[in-house]
């Protein structure tokens, strides 16, 4: 696998680079769902399960909205942060998914920036809040993109550990002793990416009791990762982190999109909701960079959010289907741990007693493409190094012979 990018100034053929790229990782699933398309336009069976994209449409309502608003000639540039309708449809999906907060002080068409997909949004995010030498709070596991975020910004990424056996959640008493004088902000996903963790209510207002009563945290930030909302199937329901704690909202920003819970991966889709202060530092930072998101994929939002919740009902019984289906397969192995997913499409399951000795999962992971031709991505990058993620969003046929793969060869 490929390390940080080159020392600036190392190059022979160039002016140097700029330092703030030092240390800073290639992502790793994009780089294996790259390599095994690439191993299967060369005609090699290989069965993918690194990327994260579910395997569906998306919903004829924004094929339709896109088509008419091509004819309709709406491809200028719009404003900034995106359509005023299309920010006041977001506000209030995140308003019925913040009831408490709903009542008190509730957000508008202001608080929204429409972006290019969630990971703009946690990017302009980490830029906006976060200053050289500041910590940023991950919870571990985590998705691989956050500490290269922060380090581009020049914080430095804090990790708390949520093993398995805590279910890869954080407790109270962890986020506490977190805490010091450089935190800046803590970033919390749920339902996970790569562990399918859900938080409840309950442990949402736990950790938020910390941040209000813990001497210093005051000017702690939350940024919280929804972009799984609607895909969850365990006993556990999506609970928005400012439904928890509204008393919050100050302190929190709340980043969403279309790309997972409506299957609009390409469409890039994303947005925040935060407080005055804060959309502010992030648009200004938006308006000097990509400025509006692509216009004619703005309507396609625009028709697909207020879409009911039973018109993906059965998406997200195909993806309980495919984790269970995964499980009963990778469970004729004594070889592998897991924590049951509650959310999202992953699967992080421990393969430390697969590893030969001084192997990395890095290694594992290059075993099963290799002679299994099976890509699943390590669960180094994600905080896990005896873990891989593999992910159960392509078509069941596939899911099956690949997890069976995967034990022939783990079995061998």
């Amino acid at each position: 696998m490929p390390g940080p990018l080159p020392r600036p100034g190392a190059a022979p053929s160039g002016p140097a680079l700029a330092q703030r790229l030092q240390g800073i990782a290639e992502s790793a699933t994009l780089r294996l769902n790259a390599k095994a398309m690439a191993m299967k336009a060369q005609g090699i069976d290989v069965i993918n399960l690194t990327a994260g994209e579910p395997d569906f449409n998306a919903p004829e309502a924004a094929k339709e909205a896109v088509i008419e608003a091509v004819r309709r000639d709406r491809s200028k540039y719009t404003p900034a942060p995106g359509i005023p309708e299309l920010r006041e449809a977001i506000a209030r999906k995140t308003l019925l998914q913040q009831p408490s907060l709903a009542a008190r002080q509730p957000w508008t068409a202001e608080n929204v920036i429409v972006t290019n997909g969630g990971k703009h949004a946690l990017f302009n995010a980490f830029m906006a809040l976060l200053d050289p030498g500041d910590e940023l709070l991950i919870p571990s596991p985590y998705w691989l993109s956050y500490p290269e975020m922060a380090k581009i910004a020049g914080a430095v990424p804090k990790f708390i550990e949520a093993p398995l056996s805590q279910g890869f959640k954080i407790t109270p008493e962890q986020l506490r002793s977190a805490l010091g004088p450089r935190a800046k902000a803590l970033v919390l996903n749920s339902p996970c990416n790569p562990t399918g963790a859900v938080y409840s209510k309950r442990e949402y207002r736990a950790l938020a009791d910390v941040l209000l009563t813990t001497p210093g945290a005051e000017g702690l930030w939350v940024v919280s990762d929804e972009i799984y909302d609607r895909i969850t199937f365990g006993t556990t329901p999506f609970c928005s982190f400012l439904e928890a704690a509204p008393e919050l909202r100050e302190r929190v920003i709340t980043v969403n999109g279309m790309s997972k819970s409506a299957a609009m991966t390409g469409w890039r889709v994303g947005w925040s909701v935060a407080p005055a202060a804060a959309t502010r530092a992030m648009l200004t930072l938006q308006g000097q960079c990509t400025s509006n998101i692509n216009s004619l994929a703005q309507y396609a939002a625009l028709a697909a959010l207020p879409l009911p919740e039973s018109d993906f009902a059965a998406q997200v019984e195909s993806f309980r289907r495919r984790r269970d289906l995964c499980l009963d397969i990778l469970g004729r192995t004594g070889k592998i741990d897991w924590c049951t997913p509650e959310g999202a499409f992953y699967l992080f399951v421990g393969v430390a007693r697969c590893l030969r000795p001084g192997e990395s999962s890095f290694a594992l992971a290059e075993r099963l493409l290799q002679e299994a031709k099976v890509a699943v991505v390590p669960g180094t990058p994600f905080g896990g190094p005896g873990y891989l993620r593999l992910s159960y969003s392509i078509e069941e046929k596939a899911l099956r012979e690949g997890c069976e793969r995967i034990v022939r060869y783990l079995e061998s």
